[in-house]
Protein backbone atom coordinates (compact mmCIF):
# COMPACT_ATOMS: atom_id res chain seq x y z
CA UNK A 1 0.00 0.00 0.00
CA UNK A 2 1.01 3.59 -1.04
CA UNK A 3 2.54 5.83 2.31
CA UNK A 4 1.31 9.29 2.03
CA UNK A 5 3.37 12.26 2.38
CA UNK A 6 3.64 13.89 5.69
CA UNK A 7 2.50 17.24 4.05
CA UNK A 8 -0.73 14.77 3.19
CA UNK A 9 -1.34 13.08 6.24
CA UNK A 10 -1.63 17.07 8.32
CA UNK A 11 -3.78 18.18 4.96
CA UNK A 12 -6.21 15.49 5.40
CA UNK A 13 -6.11 15.72 9.21
CA UNK A 14 -6.67 19.64 9.15
CA UNK A 15 -9.48 18.58 6.70
CA UNK A 16 -11.07 15.90 9.09
CA UNK A 17 -11.15 18.84 11.94
CA UNK A 18 -12.60 21.31 9.58
CA UNK A 19 -15.33 19.65 8.55
CA UNK A 20 -16.02 17.71 11.61
CA UNK A 21 -16.71 21.11 13.32
CA UNK A 22 -17.50 23.45 10.14
CA UNK A 23 -14.50 25.54 10.37
CA UNK A 24 -13.30 27.30 7.10
CA UNK A 25 -10.05 25.00 6.25
CA UNK A 26 -7.85 28.62 6.06
CA UNK A 27 -9.06 29.35 9.30
CA UNK A 28 -6.61 26.56 10.65
CA UNK A 29 -2.44 27.48 10.63
CA UNK A 30 -0.55 24.10 9.59
CA UNK A 31 2.41 25.07 11.72
CA UNK A 32 2.81 24.94 15.39
CA UNK A 33 2.60 27.80 17.87
CA UNK A 34 5.43 29.60 18.41
CA UNK A 35 7.00 32.24 21.04
CA UNK A 36 8.25 32.78 24.25
CA UNK A 37 5.75 30.19 26.13
CA UNK A 38 6.30 27.54 22.61
CA UNK A 39 7.61 24.72 25.56
CA UNK A 40 4.92 25.94 28.31
CA UNK A 41 1.26 25.95 26.10
CA UNK A 42 -1.46 27.44 27.46
CA UNK A 43 -5.20 27.58 26.24
CA UNK A 44 -3.77 30.70 23.92
CA UNK A 45 -2.57 27.72 22.25
CA UNK A 46 -5.60 25.72 21.33
CA UNK A 47 -7.69 26.38 19.08
CA UNK A 48 -11.28 26.77 19.46
CA UNK A 49 -12.62 23.03 19.40
CA UNK A 50 -9.69 21.93 21.28
CA UNK A 51 -10.64 23.88 24.31
CA UNK A 52 -14.22 23.05 23.85
CA UNK A 53 -12.93 19.88 24.06
CA UNK A 54 -10.95 20.67 27.08
CA UNK A 55 -13.84 22.27 29.29
CA UNK A 56 -15.21 18.58 28.33
CA UNK A 57 -12.35 16.66 30.31
CA UNK A 58 -12.33 19.57 33.13
CA UNK A 59 -13.40 22.21 34.84
CA UNK A 60 -10.25 23.69 36.76
CA UNK A 61 -8.08 26.40 35.15
CA UNK A 62 -4.60 27.40 36.39
CA UNK A 63 -4.47 31.16 36.13
CA UNK A 64 -0.83 32.83 35.59
CA UNK A 65 -0.50 36.62 37.07
CA UNK A 66 2.34 38.28 36.04
CA UNK A 67 3.54 42.12 35.96
CA UNK A 68 5.31 44.17 33.55
CA UNK A 69 8.41 45.99 35.82
CA UNK A 70 12.25 46.00 35.59
CA UNK A 71 14.19 42.74 37.12
CA UNK A 72 17.49 44.37 37.23
CA UNK A 73 19.64 44.67 34.31
CA UNK A 74 20.34 40.74 33.19
CA UNK A 75 16.60 39.89 33.78
CA UNK A 76 13.80 40.82 31.44
CA UNK A 77 10.63 42.88 32.18
CA UNK A 78 8.19 40.26 31.37
CA UNK A 79 10.40 37.86 34.25
CA UNK A 80 7.34 37.55 36.58
CA UNK A 81 4.70 36.48 34.02
CA UNK A 82 6.91 34.11 31.79
CA UNK A 83 8.19 31.97 35.13
CA UNK A 84 4.58 32.41 36.55
CA UNK A 85 3.55 30.59 33.44
CA UNK A 86 6.12 27.81 33.11
CA UNK A 87 5.54 27.34 37.20
CA UNK A 88 1.77 26.50 36.82
CA UNK A 89 2.78 24.46 33.90
CA UNK A 90 4.42 21.86 35.90
CA UNK A 91 1.93 22.30 38.62
CA UNK A 92 -0.63 21.01 35.71
CA UNK A 93 1.93 18.01 35.29
CA UNK A 94 2.07 17.58 38.85
CA UNK A 95 -1.73 17.03 39.23
CA UNK A 96 -2.41 14.99 36.24
CA UNK A 97 0.15 12.79 37.65
CA UNK A 98 -2.59 12.77 40.89
CA UNK A 99 -4.97 12.21 38.73
CA UNK A 100 -6.36 15.44 38.02
CA UNK A 101 -7.11 17.23 35.06
CA UNK A 102 -6.15 20.84 34.41
CA UNK A 103 -6.19 23.69 31.33
CA UNK A 104 -3.58 26.10 31.90
CA UNK A 105 -4.95 29.60 31.65
CA UNK A 106 -4.13 32.82 29.53
CA UNK A 107 -1.01 34.61 30.94
CA UNK A 108 -2.08 38.16 32.20
CA UNK A 109 1.06 40.53 31.87
CA UNK A 110 -0.18 43.87 33.62
CA UNK A 111 0.04 44.24 37.40
CA UNK A 112 0.59 46.40 39.71
CA UNK A 113 4.17 47.65 40.20
CA UNK A 114 3.46 50.26 43.26
CA UNK A 115 1.11 51.33 45.66
CA UNK A 116 -0.75 52.83 42.58
CA UNK A 117 -3.98 53.45 44.79
CA UNK A 118 -7.06 54.86 42.65
CA UNK A 119 -4.90 57.84 41.03
CA UNK A 120 -4.48 58.89 37.87
CA UNK A 121 -0.20 58.24 37.25
CA UNK A 122 0.25 55.15 35.02
CA UNK A 123 3.73 54.18 35.37
CA UNK A 124 6.31 53.96 38.14
CA UNK A 125 8.97 56.44 36.48
CA UNK A 126 11.98 54.98 39.23
CA UNK A 127 12.79 52.03 37.08
CA UNK A 128 12.11 52.48 32.79
CA UNK A 129 9.91 49.47 32.09
CA UNK A 130 7.61 49.55 34.67
CA UNK A 131 4.27 49.40 34.14
CA UNK A 132 0.69 49.51 36.12
CA UNK A 133 -2.80 50.25 36.52
CA UNK A 134 -4.58 51.60 39.23
CA UNK A 135 -6.18 48.46 41.97
CA UNK A 136 -9.72 49.28 41.09
CA UNK A 137 -8.87 48.45 37.49
CA UNK A 138 -6.55 45.13 38.34
CA UNK A 139 -9.21 44.28 40.38
CA UNK A 140 -11.98 44.22 38.05
CA UNK A 141 -9.97 42.90 35.06
CA UNK A 142 -9.77 39.58 36.86
CA UNK A 143 -13.32 40.08 38.22
CA UNK A 144 -13.86 39.68 34.66
CA UNK A 145 -11.39 36.95 33.27
CA UNK A 146 -13.37 34.58 36.45
CA UNK A 147 -16.90 36.20 34.73
CA UNK A 148 -15.91 34.95 30.96
CA UNK A 149 -13.92 31.61 32.69
CA UNK A 150 -16.91 30.63 33.71
CA UNK A 151 -19.41 31.87 30.86
CA UNK A 152 -16.74 29.01 28.83
CA UNK A 153 -17.67 26.21 30.96
CA UNK A 154 -14.69 26.30 33.81
CA UNK A 155 -15.99 26.23 37.47
CA UNK A 156 -12.81 26.12 39.45
CA UNK A 157 -10.09 28.45 39.06
CA UNK A 158 -6.42 29.07 40.84
CA UNK A 159 -4.73 31.99 40.39
CA UNK A 160 -1.04 32.37 40.78
CA UNK A 161 -0.01 36.36 41.78
CA UNK A 162 3.51 35.68 39.90
CA UNK A 163 4.77 39.08 41.98
CA UNK A 164 5.22 40.11 45.24
CA UNK A 165 3.94 43.71 45.47
CA UNK A 166 1.58 44.39 48.21
CA UNK A 167 -1.63 46.08 46.56
CA UNK A 168 -0.98 43.63 43.73
CA UNK A 169 -1.66 40.59 46.28
CA UNK A 170 -4.45 42.81 47.79
CA UNK A 171 -6.33 43.38 44.92
CA UNK A 172 -5.91 39.89 43.34
CA UNK A 173 -7.65 38.55 46.60
CA UNK A 174 -10.29 41.32 46.32
CA UNK A 175 -11.42 39.81 42.82
CA UNK A 176 -11.32 36.29 44.03
CA UNK A 177 -13.35 36.79 46.89
CA UNK A 178 -16.03 38.81 44.71
CA UNK A 179 -15.76 36.00 42.28
CA UNK A 180 -17.36 33.90 44.32
CA UNK A 181 -19.47 35.99 45.70
CA UNK A 182 -20.95 37.21 42.46
CA UNK A 183 -20.17 34.61 39.72
CA UNK A 184 -22.71 31.89 40.22
CA UNK A 185 -21.18 28.71 40.22
CA UNK A 186 -17.57 30.04 40.15
CA UNK A 187 -15.47 28.98 42.96
CA UNK A 188 -12.00 31.24 42.37
CA UNK A 189 -8.80 31.04 44.94
CA UNK A 190 -5.40 32.94 45.38
CA UNK A 191 -3.12 30.55 46.30
CA UNK A 192 -0.16 33.03 48.41
CA UNK A 193 3.36 31.41 49.82
CA UNK A 194 2.94 31.61 53.98
CA UNK A 195 6.15 34.00 54.05
CA UNK A 196 4.32 36.33 51.38
CA UNK A 197 1.34 35.97 53.51
CA UNK A 198 2.62 37.00 56.45
CA UNK A 199 4.83 39.71 55.05
CA UNK A 200 1.62 41.51 53.58
CA UNK A 201 -0.16 41.02 56.91
CA UNK A 202 -2.79 39.07 55.40
CA UNK A 203 -4.64 35.95 56.82
CA UNK A 204 -5.57 32.44 54.32
CA UNK A 205 -9.16 32.33 54.48
CA UNK A 206 -11.38 30.27 52.63
CA UNK A 207 -11.28 31.39 48.95
CA UNK A 208 -6.87 32.91 49.99
CA UNK A 209 -5.01 29.57 49.96
CA UNK A 210 -1.70 29.53 52.18
CA UNK A 211 1.18 27.39 50.38
CA UNK A 212 2.97 26.56 53.58
CA UNK A 213 6.76 27.44 53.61
CA UNK A 214 6.17 27.94 49.85
CA UNK A 215 9.51 30.03 49.53
CA UNK A 216 11.27 28.12 52.70
CA UNK A 217 14.44 30.73 52.71
CA UNK A 218 16.65 28.46 54.80
CA UNK A 219 16.88 26.27 51.40
CA UNK A 220 17.38 29.19 49.07
CA UNK A 221 20.07 30.06 52.09
CA UNK A 222 21.81 26.69 51.88
CA UNK A 223 21.68 26.54 47.54
CA UNK A 224 23.27 30.16 47.38
CA UNK A 225 24.17 31.35 50.78
CA UNK A 226 23.33 34.78 52.15
CA UNK A 227 25.48 37.60 53.52
CA UNK A 228 24.98 39.16 56.77
CA UNK A 229 21.55 38.86 57.31
CA UNK A 230 18.92 36.30 55.87
CA UNK A 231 17.47 38.12 53.05
CA UNK A 232 13.96 39.31 53.10
CA UNK A 233 12.98 39.20 48.89
CA UNK A 234 13.74 37.18 46.26
CA UNK A 235 13.51 39.74 43.65
CA UNK A 236 15.62 39.67 40.54
CA UNK A 237 18.61 38.06 42.33
CA UNK A 238 20.04 34.54 42.82
CA UNK A 239 16.72 32.68 43.47
CA UNK A 240 14.96 34.41 40.37
CA UNK A 241 17.99 33.80 38.05
CA UNK A 242 18.19 30.49 38.93
CA UNK A 243 14.64 29.98 37.93
CA UNK A 244 15.00 32.16 34.85
CA UNK A 245 18.29 29.90 33.95
CA UNK A 246 16.01 26.64 34.47
CA UNK A 247 12.47 27.61 32.93
CA UNK A 248 14.01 30.04 30.48
CA UNK A 249 17.53 29.90 30.18
CA UNK A 250 17.13 31.65 26.96
CA UNK A 251 16.86 35.21 27.75
CA UNK A 252 19.38 35.67 30.61
CA UNK A 253 22.05 38.17 29.82
CA UNK A 254 25.12 36.81 30.58
CA UNK A 255 27.48 38.24 33.39
CA UNK A 256 25.10 37.72 36.15
CA UNK A 257 27.29 35.99 38.06
CA UNK A 258 29.62 38.91 38.51
CA UNK A 259 27.09 40.79 39.89
CA UNK A 260 27.71 42.26 43.25
CA UNK A 261 25.62 41.12 46.11
CA UNK A 262 22.12 42.41 46.05
CA UNK A 263 20.55 44.03 49.11
CA UNK A 264 18.08 42.07 51.38
CA UNK A 265 15.76 43.67 50.12
CA UNK A 266 14.51 46.23 47.30
CA UNK A 267 12.56 47.82 49.91
CA UNK A 268 12.79 50.59 52.33
CA UNK A 269 12.02 50.78 56.13
CA UNK A 270 8.74 52.05 55.27
CA UNK A 271 7.51 49.06 52.66
CA UNK A 272 8.05 51.66 49.18
CA UNK A 273 10.18 50.75 46.35
CA UNK A 274 13.39 52.86 46.98
CA UNK A 275 13.86 53.12 43.23
CA UNK A 276 17.70 53.58 41.15
CA UNK A 277 19.12 56.59 43.34
CA UNK A 278 19.37 53.98 46.45
CA UNK A 279 19.25 50.94 44.50
CA UNK A 280 20.64 51.11 40.91
CA UNK A 281 20.63 47.20 39.88
CA UNK A 282 16.59 46.91 41.04
CA UNK A 283 17.31 43.59 42.60
CA UNK A 284 17.36 42.38 46.20
CA UNK A 285 17.53 39.11 47.91
CA UNK A 286 20.30 36.22 47.67
CA UNK A 287 23.40 36.82 45.74
CA UNK A 288 24.26 35.76 42.08
CA UNK A 289 27.37 33.58 42.14
CA UNK A 290 25.80 30.42 42.41
CA UNK A 291 23.05 30.75 40.60
CA UNK A 292 22.13 28.50 37.90
CA UNK A 293 19.63 25.93 36.54
CA UNK A 294 20.00 23.50 38.97
CA UNK A 295 19.59 25.19 41.71
CA UNK A 296 16.74 26.91 39.79
CA UNK A 297 15.40 23.35 39.30
CA UNK A 298 15.65 22.18 42.84
CA UNK A 299 13.52 25.20 44.20
CA UNK A 300 11.09 24.99 41.72
CA UNK A 301 11.09 21.13 42.32
CA UNK A 302 9.66 22.04 46.17
CA UNK A 303 7.28 24.69 44.96
CA UNK A 304 5.79 22.65 42.58
CA UNK A 305 5.35 19.94 45.09
CA UNK A 306 4.17 22.60 48.10
CA UNK A 307 1.25 24.21 45.26
CA UNK A 308 -0.09 21.16 44.18
CA UNK A 309 -0.29 19.62 47.12
CA UNK A 310 -2.58 22.74 48.28
CA UNK A 311 -4.65 22.60 45.19
CA UNK A 312 -5.39 19.06 45.43
CA UNK A 313 -6.57 19.11 49.47
CA UNK A 314 -9.21 21.83 47.99
CA UNK A 315 -9.86 19.77 44.91
CA UNK A 316 -10.22 16.54 46.80
CA UNK A 317 -12.33 18.09 49.86
CA UNK A 318 -15.74 16.68 50.12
Amino acid sequence: MRRLPPASILFAVHTYVCVAFGISAVSIAAQPSSGINARYPTMLDMTFPEFELAVKRTDIVLLPVGSIEEHSGHLPLNTDAINSTALLFHVQQYLRNAGVETILGPPLNIGITYDAGDGTKAADARYPGNLTVRVSTFAALYLDVLQSLRANGVRRAFLWPGHGNREHNEALSRAVEEANRTIDGMRAYVLMDSERLEAIKMSPSTHVLSVEKGRNFELMAQLLGRGAEMPRTTHADGVETSWTLYFHPEVVRPGYQQLPPPPPSILDNNGVETGRSTNPSGSGGFPFDKASAAVGKQIVDYKIARMGDTILRVVRAK
